[in-house]
C-alpha cells in the first residue's frame, strides 16, 4: 500500500529538485520509497584522466557497485570517453550516449560545470545530471547518476516480475483449490 500523499510531495520535492520526471524516475520514486531511501547503488570513488596531443586518452576509474569496489581503465576519443567508457564496463550496461551537455554554472575559473546527458539503454532513455569545477568529473557524475537510473529501473522491472509471480501462484493455487472443491 502506498501513501499517496506522501508520494505526491516527493513528487513534488524531485519536481523542484529535477526540474524534469521521467517515468523511470517516478518508478524508481515508487521503488525507492519502499527500499526506505537506500543510497545508490553506483557511486565515483576515484578518477583519473590523462590526455594530450597526439596520444589517446585514458582514465581510471574506481566505483563503489553495491559493496564492491571495482576498478577498470579504458582509452577513448578524449578524457570524458575515456571515462564513460571505464563506467560501462564496471556497470555492465551496454548504453550509447544520445546526447551530451555542457553549461557552466557561474562565471571564470570559479564557475561550475554541468553536464546533462541522455543515454540509451534497451530501447529506454535514461537522463543523467552531473556537476563539480571539473569537466570531466561532472561528465563521469553525470554517467554515473544515468547507470543508477538504470540499475532502479532494472530493480523495478525485477520487483514487478515477482509481484506478478506471487500474484500468478497465488491465483494458480485458488483455481486448483476451486477445482478440487468441484470434484468433491
Amino acid at each position: 500500500d502506498y501513501n499517496l500523499d506522501e508520494l505526491y510531495a516527493d513528487f513534488l520535492q524531485l519536481a523542484d529538485k529535477k526540474g524534469q520526471v521521467f517515468d523511470y524516475d517516478l518508478e524508481a520514486l515508487v521503488f525507492m520509497k519502499q527500499q526506505h531511501q537506500e543510497p545508490e547503488h553506483f557511486s565515483l570513488a576515484f578518477l583519473n584522466t590523462q590526455s594530450g596531443t597526439g596520444v589517446k586518452a585514458s582514465a581510471m576509474v574506481r566505483m563503489q557497485a553495491g559493496d564492491d569496489i571495482i576498478s577498470e581503465s579504458a582509452q577513448g576519443n578524449g578524457p570524458v570517453d575515456a571515462a564513460y567508457e571505464a563506467i560501462r564496463r564496471i556497470a555492465g550496461y551496454p548504453l550509447t550516449l544520445a546526447a551530451y551537455q555542457l553549461t557552466a554554472k557561474g562565471q571564470g575559473t570559479d564557475a561550475l560545470g554541468q553536464v546533462n546527458i541522455v543515454v540509451e539503454y534497451e530501447g529506454r532513455k535514461f537522463h543523467g545530471m552531473g556537476l563539480a569545477t571539473d569537466i570531466v568529473e561532472s561528465s563521469a557524475q553525470a554517467m554515473i547518476h544515468a547507470v543508477n537510473s538504470i540499475w532502479r529501473a532494472g530493480q523495478v522491472k525485477e520487483e514487478k516480475r515477482r509481484m506478478q509471480s506471487d500474484n500468478n501462484m497465488h491465483n494458480d493455487t485458488h483455481n486448483n483449490n476451486t477445482e478440487t472443491k468441484e470434484a468433491v
